[in-house]
């Protein structure tokens, strides 16, 4: 291995990590598990692991569990279960301070695994987070009730597939920032998410915020941005 004292770069077998990320952004960096092999996915959380504070692992095949189950203490979102598609996890979450709370509204019960990592980067950074499942708009009761349930917080990030509805209406409703994050959940015409994705684009709320389609952990990296991490 070598390292750069001065960037924080540690240099392996299959690639770099950034250990100084943190020290720089607030946010630290994390390790993407999907298209790695085993033994870079390894590699890369042990480099994770030497330094300090907390270490995020996102899209990790629950198959591939066993090969670092070991490693730290973990919180896995959502917990390691057989025919979860990924499960993102923490290691070393800061403590929670203050009140910052992010609000997460996910339209569909199966926008649960995105909004989960979403709320995993937001607790390995000790921000609170309130999460509200399916809460979409084709039943707006639900929507207001989860609007009335999460007022006091300071971040809204909104999940939602088919076309993408949520966020507009949540974006209409509140004045905190929201982030939209369009999921690929649909049929058809929703076409794994593209139309989510546009509607949000399209959005006549003023300043709603979109990600990429299913990108959950970009949100919960704006929202920190939002809220502040330096503090943390």
């Amino acid at each position: 291995m070598n390292e750069n004292p001065t960037g924080g770069l540690r240099r392996g077998e299959f690639g770099w990590f950034d250990a100084g990320r943190r020290a720089r952004i607030g946010i630290p960096e994390a390790v993407f598990a999907a298209g790695k092999g085993d033994a870079a996915l390894v590699e890369m959380i042990e480099f994770a692991l030497e330094g300090e504070g907390p270490v995020l692992v996102t899209r990790l095949d629950p198959e591939r569990w066993g090969l670092i189950a070991d490693r730290a203490d973990w919180l896995a979102f959502p917990p390691i279960a057989e025919g979860e598609p990924y499960v993102t996890l923490v290691a070393r979450p800061l403590p929670r301070t203050g009140p910052k709370r992010v609000a997460i509204l996910a339209a569909g019960s199966s926008d649960r695994v995105m909004a989960l990592e979403a709320q995993a980067v937001l607790t390995a950074l000790g921000v609170d987070s309130h999460l509200v499942l399916d809460c979409g708009v084709s039943a707006l009761e639900r929507t207001l009730v989860a609007l009335d349930e999460t007022s006091d917080a300071e971040v809204y990030i909104v999940l939602a597939g088919f076309e993408g509805a949520l966020a507009t209406v949540v974006a209409a409703s509140v004045a905190q920032p929201v982030i939209g994050v369009p999921t690929s959940v649909g049929y058809g015409v929703a076409r794994g998410g593209e139309t989510a994705m546009a509607s949000m684009l399209a959005s006549c709320s003023q300043g709603l915020m979109v990600m990429g389609i299913d990108n959950g952990f970009g949100a919960a990296c704006a929202a920190l941005r939002i809220v502040g991490t330096r503090s943390t």
